[in-house]
């Protein structure tokens, strides 16, 4: 069957949106297809619900939450709202409120409000010593210090993370210092599982992936505002921490984002 789409590009992060509703059932494997089709050169697919209210739900692959997918998903319903709000509301797969998606068509950039850390723990992982990791609802994110390593120090970390808990997708964020003098500019590699796919891609940019390193960086921070901004394989993601009484009480992350005009694919 024909279905049409939008092809996201935020930070490199290429994501298609599925516009033509399709039975959840079909998600996985419709994914699956079109992330086969090496013109997108996609690396995530979520597909657009319309709710009974008439309002757009964005459902992930796997029903992870994606905070590149989320902004990406504010900045197309800004653009087609004939009023091109700056400020757009999003209901998005792992997140159980709605949250606020900040959008400049001109500029092409989009910044969102991001759910809240549950916990971050330590994770042991055999023979490597531990990480911390992350939790957010639908997805957790494991912190290694330095360059990205092999695939199968990649493999005993995902086997560790999946051991202590369970969730829809796992992030791997390889996080080293820029280089370039800046404090709280670093460099990021990301690697993300999703369950429900059984993918494991490496990715170009991850913008939840960016919003965990920013967490723990400000984790032992005294109260005030924390921006960090994190280089990664295919751009640039700043991700903003808000300390208060001692906690992350608010957390954004935003950068560049572009989006096709509505395209035709062949898949099921």
């Amino acid at each position: 069957m024909k279905v049409k789409i939008r092809v996201a590009d935020p930070a490199g992060n290429i994501t298609i949106f599925v516009m033509t509703p399709l039975k959840r059932d079909q998600y996985a494997e419709a994914a699956n297809q079109l992330l086969k089709m090496s013109e997108y050169r996609a690396e995530q697919v979520g597909f657009v619900e319309e709710n009974r209210d008439g309002s757009l739900h964005m459902q992930m692959m796997g029903g992870e939450f994606c905070g590149n997918a989320t902004r990406s998903f504010g900045y197309l319903k800004s653009l087609l709202d004939p009023a091109h709000p700056r400020l757009v509301e999003v209901d998005v797969s792992g997140s159980d409120t709605p949250l606020n998606v900040e959008t400049d068509l001109e500029a092409g950039t989009s910044r969102t409000t991001m759910p809240l850390p549950k916990k971050i723990v330590e994770l042991a992982v055999s023979g490597q010593g531990s990480c911390p990791m992350v939790c957010f609802d639908g997805i957790n994110h494991i912190i290694v210090k330095g360059p990205r390593r092999s695939d199968a120090f990649v493999q005993a970390v995902l086997k560790a993370a999946q051991d202590h808990e369970k969730c829809d997708a796992y992030g791997i964020m390889f996080l080293e210092p820029s280089g370039d003098g800046m404090e709280k500019c670093y460099r990021m590699t990301p690697v993300v599982y999703v369950a429900e796919t059984n993918s494991l891609v490496w990715e170009s940019s991850c913008g939840s992936g960016s919003m965990a390193c920013a967490v723990y960086l400000a984790g032992r921070k005294e109260d005030g505002t924390y921006v960090y901004v994190l280089r990664q394989p295919d751009g640039l993601i700043e991700a903003t921490v808000i300390r208060r009484e001692g906690k992350t009480v608010q957390c954004k992350m935003g950068g560049t984002v572009s989006i096709s005009e509505e395209l035709e694919a062949e898949i099921l």
